[in-house]
């Protein structure tokens, strides 16, 4: 079973996706989904950040949190 932890907007701490293992579970408006692998990077909804995912920064973090 893979551990699940959130990507946050590093400006505004809004929700940008979710890591499942190695890949990056993006969900946004009517449907709209993706599986990505990192590096991943996208704009936020709310502040327009652009906010980048690299592996490191997902290995690294141990709070179930990711940012930048």
């Amino acid at each position: 079973m893979h551990s699940e932890r959130e990507w946050r907007c590093e400006e505004c701490g809004k929700l940008m996706g979710i890591l499942k293992g190695d890949r990056l579970h993006i969900r946004f408006a009517r449907s709209h989904e993706y599986r990505v692998s990192l590096p991943a990077a996208g704009i936020c909804r709310g502040c327009h950040r652009l906010n980048e995912l690299r592996e490191q920064h997902a290995s690294a973090c141990s709070d179930g949190k990711l940012r930048n």
